[in-house]
């Protein structure tokens, strides 16, 4: 009896096991599959300060606000949308290593690097008028409607509350199902943050909701030949649905709109979709068909141990005891 319950137990412990990876593999399927890749059209090019090591970029009614980084040349700065000079600039403390920006209730938010302090300044005047503190590195910020999200140059962001800057809620960032470590620069849009990764070409898009990278922008095209830095440095124009991306130590900033990669018209986006709707279904076939397969399989092996484990009907035996040696030899085996 206790043969026939092992038989049965690894049996359908496969089956479920079986099923689960199928169903596991093709999530990961999926995820890989929502990924959609988009390249870059310049609208514009402006000039930007070469010594600029850009950290934090956004836009506000009509003017660029940036954040600059490195010991001894930090700064807070507002610079002209049309011709990119700097309007007005805020020095940092030597020993500050300025990083991320975010705006909030016409507060701009400036983070350091290694000094757990994030300043706090009037977007106006740029008069300090706090900080908040925190634990670790701080890298990129940005803001939505209700929190600050703020990354630390690991694969996670933390949702932070506007009013005393403590963490709400933390998410793992994950790109086809593995972290994705070095999360920099930050920007907020909706549900999704476009974040810059530290040494990629590429802009992630996170969707806040689940951690997921579920959109590429291919950023290489926009280098300076040669490039004097990595790419960070993104700002979204709510007035005219645009994007401005920059990078550290370069002369430019450009003006961008992102479409999907290879379309070009409606209609392939029409068809894009189609395609797509047609792999998921597929994909969905595959998987029905796998856990029909591993069903029947279980089925049948469960009833195979029932016939010769059992006393099943068309059972070779009826006596239990053939799964068991006879008393004697057992006897004679436990003296040796």
């Amino acid at each position: 009896m206790a043969r026939k319950s092992f038989y049965f137990f690894v049996t359908f412990t496969l089956f479920f096991v079986g099923n689960f990876c199928s169903i596991v593999g093709a999530e990961s399927s999926h995820s890989s599959d929502e990924i959609i890749h988009y390249e870059v059209d310049v609208l514009q090019t402006i000039p930007h300060d070469e010594n600029s090591f850009t950290q934090g970029l956004l836009i506000h009614n009509g003017s660029i606000y940036e954040s600059t980084g490195r010991y001894n040349e930090s700064s807070l700065r507002e610079v002209n949308l049309s011709n990119g000079q700097i309007i007005r600039s805020y020095a940092l403390n030597g020993t500050e290593f300025g990083e991320g920006l975010a705006i909030h209730n016409e507060s701009l938010i400036q983070l350091t690097w290694k000094n757990g302090v994030a300043h706090r300044y009037d977007v106006d005047t740029f008069n300090k008028t706090g900080t908040f503190s925190y634990d670790g590195d701080g890298w990129g910020i940005c803001s939505t409607t209700s929190n600050f999200v703020m990354s630390n140059g690991s694969s996670q962001l933390s949702i932070r509350n506007f009013n005393n800057f403590s963490i709400e809620e933390t998410i793992n960032v994950t790109y086809n199902g593995s972290p994705l470590d070095d999360l920099n620069e930050l920007e907020c849009v909706g549900d999704f943050v476009y974040a810059n990764v530290w040494h990629w070409e590429w802009i992630f898009i996170i969707d806040l909701n689940s951690g997921m990278v579920v959109g590429t922008i291919d950023a290489a095209p926009l280098f300076p030949d040669p490039s004097p830095g990595v790419l960070n440095g993104i700002a979204y124009d709510i007035s005219n649905d645009t994007f401005w991306l920059t990078g550290k130590y370069w002369p430019v900033i450009h003006q961008v709109q992102f479409r999907i990669a290879n379309v070009n018209d409606n209609a392939g986006d029409i068809s894009e979709e189609i395609n797509e709707n047609s792999i998921n279904e597929g994909l969905d076939n595959s998987v029905l068909t796998q856990n029909l397969f591993l069903f029947t399989l279980s089925c049948c092996a469960g009833l195979l141990t029932y016939i010769f484990w059992g006393n099943g009907f068309f059972s070779p035996t009826t006596k239990r005891e053939i799964d068991n040696p006879p008393v004697a030899a057992s006897k004679g085996e436990e003296d040796e």
